[in-house]
């Protein structure tokens, strides 16, 4: 059984000024063939995942066409999709294979296409018309009924902080080999709520209206590698996306189309029921910081999910590090971090130990805030690579680019090249910071830092501050995306 595979997972924040580029995904994934295997193997993704379920089957041969993938952050550069799409579309290596399996997010957004993936499912669908397809996607995708109807399979991360990449694709292949095998022909139907559910109180890794409709989908369609079908698989969509199809729903694979449609409806009813669990309500970042809860010895991390990097964030809104510098913050506490390329060479060439004046933050978009003037010292400056260690991602390389650490005011700040989340022990580790010792941690991160962190500190607190993810949509400006999809209700559970 040869099964072709192809990845394209970009999360594109509408209200990022940061156009994603080549490089983009260069310093984060972008390979084919051997060199594919090499970096997946052994790795908690998507792809180390099929890997692994290729390696406990005898008949089974994984045909790597291109894999790419960038941090999120802004739309694709158009022409960069376009050479992509090309690419696996019209890849050799895929003649003669008996399936296909696409590790998609979702939410990639191109300059000019909304909606990249369609187009490039579309067009291995027309070089493929009778070829199983089966994909997987982000908890936060943006699925088109068009796209859906393409596809013969379909699965979703159930986890969120999303420590279930490699599970979710050994799913997707489960079921494109029983295709295969018992030459199958399942559909997947597609059901939208019509509301767009924020992020902020989707964690599954505690009580929560995520988890719950996770457990409604799973009782009505248990996972099961030996009969897959039918399944369900809610998601979320993405609150930064401004492209029409940004809306919740359930994605359901059948052989029956009744039964699938049955499964549908009921996963969605009850995710239109639990909507007004999703509102967010936080509190701003002085409001936060004025309460002291380190105070009575507690370690705490504030997070600024506004601009986290895995929302699309920009790694420069200087809200939260307003506030820091007007708390009376305890020694040893650490600021992570600003993407600033200038100032990183700058602390490179002037070396350890020299003082530097900076600016930091509003340096790419003064929207959220002017920047902030302050002297500051190099603590130490590094080549910005490591290697994940904990749950998210395990075993993946990660390239910063060239970072230093610099204080301020008492305050560690960490300044990157490259706009990436901390969300890994490891990013620390490589400035020199054991995060076990750091009584206050201020973080451009959200509910994936949880996944490394939620059992280090004693408090972790979001904060709201201006920033291209911020809670309050209200004041993004949408163009696509009708606002009563934003307005979540209480309604009865039907």
């Amino acid at each position: 059984m040869r099964i072709g595979v192809a990845r394209l997972w970009h999360e594109a924040n509408s209200f990022s000024v940061c156009e994603t580029r080549l490089e983009q995904f260069q310093a984060r994934e972008w390979v084919r063939g051997e060199e594919a295997r090499e970096l997946y193997r052994g790795t908690s993704t998507e792809l180390g995942g099929a890997l692994a379920w290729a390696e406990q089957r005898e008949n089974v041969e994984l045909v790597f066409s291109r894999c790419a993938s960038a941090a999120p952050a802004g739309p694709v550069d158009q022409a960069l999709l376009d050479r992509l799409t090309q690419e696996i579309v019209e890849d050799a290596s895929l003649d003669g294979i008996d399936g296909l399996y696409l590790s998609l997010h979702g939410a990639c957004i191109g300059t000019t296409d909304l909606d990249p993936e369609q187009t490039l499912v579309k067009a291995l669908r027309q070089r493929f018309p009778d070829l199983p397809i089966a994909a997987s996607f982000d908890m936060h995708a943006c699925i088109a009924s068009e796209l859906a109807d393409m596809l013969n399979a379909a699965t979703i991360y159930r986890t969120y902080p999303h420590v279930d990449m490699a599970e979710t694709a050994q799913a997707a292949l489960d079921m494109l080999a029983r295709m295969v095998e018992e030459e199958l022909k399942p559909r997947v139907i597609l059901r939208r709520i019509g509301r767009i559910l924020p992020s902020f109180n989707m964690r599954t890794d505690g009580p929560g209206p995520m988890r719950d409709i996770e457990a409604k989908a799973q009782i009505l369609a248990p996972d099961a590698a030996a009969a897959p079908f039918p399944a369900a698989y809610p998601y979320a969509s993405f609150a930064y996306a401004d492209v029409p199809v940004a809306d919740a729903g359930v994605l359901a694979t059948c052989l029956d189309e009744a039964e699938g449609s049955a499964l549908a409806d009921e996963v969605a009813a009850f995710m239109l029921s639990q909507q007004a669990r999703f509102q967010p309500d936080l509190p701003s970042a002085y409001e936060a910081l004025a309460a002291c809860p380190w105070a009575s010895g507690e370690r705490v991390a504030f997070l600024e999910p506004s601009d986290n990097p895995l929302s699309g964030g920009i790694g420069d809104t200087p809200g939260m590090f307003a506030a820091a510098l007007e708390a009376d913050l305890p020694e040893g506490s650490v600021f992570a971090f600003f993407c600033d390329p200038d100032l990183v060479t700058k602390a490179h060439e002037a070396g350890t130990g020299a003082t530097l004046e900076v600016s930091l933050g509003g340096r790419l978009d003064d929207r959220f805030g002017e920047p902030l003037r302050c002297m500051a010292k190099v603590l130490c400056v590094t080549d910005g690579r490591f290697r994940n260690e904990d749950a998210m991602e395990r075993g993946m390389p990660v390239d910063l680019g060239p970072t230093a650490l610099i204080g301020v005011n008492g305050l560690r700040v960490i300044i990157t090249t490259g706009c990436q989340s901390p969300n890994d022990t490891a990013y620390f580790r490589l400035h020199g910071i054991d995060i076990d010792t750091v009584p206050v941690l201020l973080a451009k991160a959200k509910n994936h830092f949880r996944a490394a962190f939620g059992s280090r500190f004693d408090v972790i607190q979001s904060c709201e501050t201006l920033g291209p993810a911020m809670a309050d949509v209200s004041q993004l400006p949408f163009r696509n995306v009708p606002r009563e999809r934003f307005n979540l209700k209480e309604q009865r559970e039907t």
